[in-house]
């Protein structure tokens, strides 16, 4: 992750997104990055490339992350017609929400 976390960085602020502390748990990440998705200020593409690609090797992938891939990748076998923006943003507005509740997160917020 070292190797490219500059390149994130870089990506991340020409992209208008603010800094984000890709050291903290990927619960807390996934969260940041939800949050720009559904806000509208981190392109949706980007956004969901990094919770799937960055972060699927650090934990196992939460459902509503799933959720998010099934959506991108598999609509054409689920429903016919790819998913709205709208829908990708709510899809996102459910990992900011779930993402406290993550087993890891939990873990993190114990005393």
């Amino acid at each position: 992750m070292k190797e490219v976390e500059p390149l994130v960085r870089q990506v991340l602020a020409e992209s208008g997104f603010p800094s984000i502390d890709l050291q903290r748990e990927p619960w807390a990440v996934a969260q940041d990055v939800a949050q720009g998705i559904a806000e509208g200020t981190l392109p949706i593409g980007m956004g969901a490339d990094f919770l799937i690609m960055e972060l699927s090797d650090r934990w196992t992938t939460p459902n509503e992350i799933w959720e998010l891939i099934l959506l991108i990748d598999d609509w054409e076998a689920l429903r016919g017609t790819p998913p709205t923006d709208d829908e990708l943003r709510e899809q996102a507005r459910k990992i900011v929400d779930a993402a406290p509740g993550w087993p890891d997160a939990k873990a993190d917020q114990e005393p």
